[in-house]
């Protein structure tokens, strides 16, 4: 059984809350403050803690702050009043929590919440348990210093710079692409449909939101000066890989008279994200993660390849439960995760078929760096899909890099 913890300092909430969720089959605890709340915690074996975000005393984003700390295991949401903007960026900018919900809360969608919340974390313990502490502890990918003096020059200009200008900075970077598109996709924006570019999350989440996400310690907490670096994997060598695939997938899906425009720039953004996976081992599994790039450089192969044989893990199944925590469309996270095997993938079929030809075809180029020690072989099923000859690449490989210049 699993057991969830909430923390509201208002008795009606929690009132609400224990009458909504008494028949389901979850062990439920309940606590009028941060205090109370981990007198809870240091008792009970606790999967869930859904926190308001301001109450009196020990606030919502100190407690979960100590939460993430003391217990990183445990997935963390947050709820909030949609009053509290300031307190909302702030909860978004420390990356206390993994989702935040609004308060009052559609019945339906907390239940539906707290199902993919415990389900994950039920996938994650059978499969890996550290997998499992790595996932639940993060708060985000560190961008490139360049983008981030990029972006901070930007919203100097806060109140003349355009969302067409800021949007062209931001995808520049996976990273900082990855957590904006995470929070306006988070159920607390309430948004009918899918956010799928950064153009359209930036309008979604407004810029008090994206200056206190993008400048805070939590987006741009640089890479520290004596972590350890990966020999065969440079990061700005990676961004210019993930950067390439997305101008090419985006290419291969114009070509396609049948696809309507949209669809190009969500292979931009699948081109752009679908290696996010390693990004995450190589902040977070630092150690194992420099051992499978040394067995890739060793064995001439690929590092998804030496990924199983390390970490008993891929970058596309770390990257795939990211994606799906984070309320990615879905045609992110059947790119992040089928992008090696496109031929496993039953949906989004045409973008993951670009970002995978692409992914190829950028390697073939010798641009920038993913972390392979072999060229990935193109499928010539694909090759024909995209109408793509041998004599094409030349042309197809300047237009590449052209668009990178």
């Amino acid at each position: 059984m699993n057991t969830i913890l909430f923390v509201d300092d208002e008795q009606n909430i929690l009132s609400f809350l224990k009458r909504l969720l008494h028949n389901e089959p979850w062990k439920l605890f309940f606590a009028g403050g941060g205090q109370e709340g981990f007198d809870i915690l240091d008792k009970e074996e606790v999967d869930l803690v859904i926190s308001d975000v301001q109450m009196p005393e020990m606030d919502g984003i100190v407690f979960m702050r100590q939460v993430k700390e003391r217990y990183p295991h445990i997935v963390r949401i947050f709820m909030s009043g949609h009053a509290d903007r300031s307190a909302v960026a702030k909860a978004l900018s420390e990356g206390c929590a993994q989702q935040i919900l609004s308060k009052p809360c559609n019945e339906a969608e907390l239940k539906e919440v707290i199902h993919d919340a415990l389900q994950q974390t039920a996938e994650l313990k059978k499969k890996n348990t550290g997998l499992q502490k790595v996932i639940n502890s993060l708060s985000s990918l560190s961008p490139m210093p360049e983008t981030y003096l990029e972006i901070k020059k930007c919203l100097s200009h806060i109140n003349t710079v355009s969302t067409e200008c800021l949007a062209e900075i931001i995808e520049q970077d996976a990273s900082v692409s990855a957590e904006l598109l995470r929070w306006a996709n988070s159920s607390f924006f309430g948004q009918m449909h899918k956010v799928d570019t950064i153009e359209r999350a930036l309008m979604i989440l407004g810029m008090d939101i994206i200056e206190g996400l993008i400048l805070s310690h939590a987006v741009f907490g640089q890479l520290s000066s004596d972590q350890q670096k990966v020999q065969g994997f440079s990061l700005k060598a990676f961004q210019t890989h993930s950067l390439a695939c997305a101008i090419l997938s985006k290419l291969l899906v114009t070509k396609l008279a049948h696809m309507d425009p949209k669809d190009a720039d969500r292979a931009f953004t699948a081109g752009l994200l679908h290696d996010v996976g390693k990004l995450v081992e190589q902040r977070y599994l630092t150690e194992k993660f420099i051992v499978a790039v040394d067995a890739a450089h060793e064995n001439k192969t690929l590092l998804v390849d030496a990924e199983y044989q390390i970490l008993e893990t891929t970058h596309e199944e770390i990257g795939r439960h990211l994606a799906e925590w984070w309320s990615m469309p879905s045609f992110l996270v059947n790119t992040i995760r089928w992008h090696h095997n496109p031929k496993m993938c039953k949906a989004d079929q045409p973008v993951v078929q670009a970002v995978h030809m692409a992914d190829v075809l950028v390697q073939k180029f010798g641009i920038g760096e993913s972390g392979n020690f072999r060229v990935p072989i193109a499928d010539k099923a694909y090759m024909e899909f995209f109408e793509i000859l041998e004599e094409d690449l030349p042309s197809i490989k300047e237009a590449v890099i052209y668009y990178l210049s």
